[in-house]
């Protein structure tokens, strides 16, 4: 089904193009049907998913062998090997009859070796993570499909005595304005610092609040691409958006939602409300606060899921899941649910498309080295829209997603304040701001 989709003209560019669309509303599909036709016109183009298994159905639907994968060493694959011929033997003589030696490439090797022979290539978030940034050269003329967006950055903790240790033995250079590293010792093999020259060297790194390094994806890659097509939801609240405007990147926004698909929606979630959601603080439930929280605290929650999930909702130990950092999983695991753990950064599965009740004791929050990053970088987080996201993804996990009624039980105060603001079209793109494409 082709959805009729409308564009915010904000931050108006052609290059790099946002489908911001909810889950189910068919990007992927569509996105395949572009694919096709980018096939027969004899484009080429990347498709970047986040999980292995989406790989195989998105090559079922394109059917064709000019589409390739890389595949795991001792699979058979089109560049699964390599073939090196050396003409100087053990004793240093050319030996002109000496044959080729077969080795084996790793995934990354035979991305690159496919992106340089110019085929269409399909690939995971982890895969397309990895690339570095000399290898901007090879996409020039690709258009890349990024399924969910990626995480553009992470932080590395390192001490306060190392970064002095390393300037000092003049490994390392930090920009005083800007606070990016650079590793200038090109001889440099030692152990101890070999992580940051080999992060230094392939990516671009920054020196953050005297105890951190973050490594920031070569904004080399995505320039470099000739179209470059995103397909998520809440865009606005990623982090690839904020990693976009820190490189002054512009987008297209396009949406094709509206307050009657959040209308249907409202009448199929039934949200518990009752004295179980009696936590004020706005910080409940956050990592910190669970840290802090007692064990009489923990079991109480437990309890409570329990008693909702079979009083309230009246659904089976099969129909029910939960979730929870994972630092917390067995403490405020309970009876009725134990088994039902779906992970709190769980997406594009339809593993538990069964789960009929779900709870969600977390309260989601940017870790503060990423605040304290994009903050130095003048930068705003939308931290209330990028939650929000994460919510949502967690729950089209459940029964939600084949548009059956579901029950939820979400005890922090703001993560379902988010939720309810949400369907009742807070967050709805306002039409006079958008065109039709």
């Amino acid at each position: 089904m082709l959805f009729e989709y409308w564009a915010i003209e904000v931050n108006m560019t052609e290059k790099i193009k946002v489908y911001d669309a909810i889950m189910g509303s068919g990007k992927t599909y569509d996105a395949i049907i572009r694919m096709k036709k980018y096939l027969d016109n004899g484009e080429k183009f990347i498709y970047i998913t986040p999980f292995k298994t989406e790989i195989k159905r998105v090559m079922d639907e394109l059917n064709s062998s000019k589409v390739l994968t890389p595949v795991d060493i001792g699979e058979e694959g089109k560049y699964s090997f390599s073939y090196e011929t050396n003409l100087v033997d053990e004793n240093g003589l050319f030996d002109l009859n000496a044959k080729p030696k077969k080795e084996a490439l790793n995934k990354r090797g035979q991305f690159l070796k496919m992106a340089s022979n110019g085929e269409s290539i399909i690939s995971t978030h982890a895969l397309f993570t990895s690339l570095k940034k000399t290898d901007f050269t090879l996409f020039s003329d690709y258009i890349l499909i990024l399924d969910e967006v990626i995480n553009p950055l992470q932080t590395f903790t390192i001490g306060a005595q190392d970064i002095e240790l390393i300037k000092k033995g003049d490994l390392i250079i930090v920009d005083d304005e800007s606070s990016e590293v650079k590793f200038i010792n090109d001889d440099y093999t030692d152990e101890a610092f070999k992580n940051v020259k080999y992060l230094c060297n392939n990516s671009t790194v920054y020196y953050l609040d005297k105890y951190f390094l973050v490594w920031v994806f070569p904004i080399e890659i995505f320039i470099e691409f000739k179209e470059i097509q995103i397909l998520t939801y809440l865009f606005e609240g990623s982090l690839l958006s904020a990693y976009f405007k820190l490189h002054n990147l512009q987008y297209i926004l396009i949406s094709n939602e509206c307050s009657t698909d959040l209308t249907r929606l409202k009448n199929l979630l039934s949200i518990y409300e009752g004295a179980a959601n009696c936590y004020s603080s706005y910080n409940a439930f956050s990592k910190s606060w669970l840290k802090n929280s007692s064990k009489t605290k923990s079991r109480r929650i437990s309890n409570s899921v329990s008693n909702i999930f079979k009083r309230n909702f009246k659904t089976t130990s099969e129909e029910n899941a939960y979730t929870t950092f994972k630092d917390f999983k067995h403490k405020l695991a309970g009876k009725g649910f134990t088994k039902g753990f779906i992970s709190i950064n769980a997406r594009a599965s339809n593993d538990y498309a069964h789960k009929r009740s779900m709870a969600y004791l977390g309260n989601r929050y940017f870790d503060p080295q990423t605040r304290s990053f994009f903050a130095q970088k003048g930068i705003q987080l939308d931290e209330d829209l990028w939650a929000l996201g994460e919510l949502i993804q967690w729950i089209w996990r459940g029964c939600i997603r084949n548009k059956e009624e579901m029950n939820l039980f979400i005890p922090s105060r703001r993560m379902r304040g988010l939720l309810c603001d949400w369907l009742d079209g807070k967050y709805i793109n306002r039409a006079e701001d958008l065109v039709q494409i």
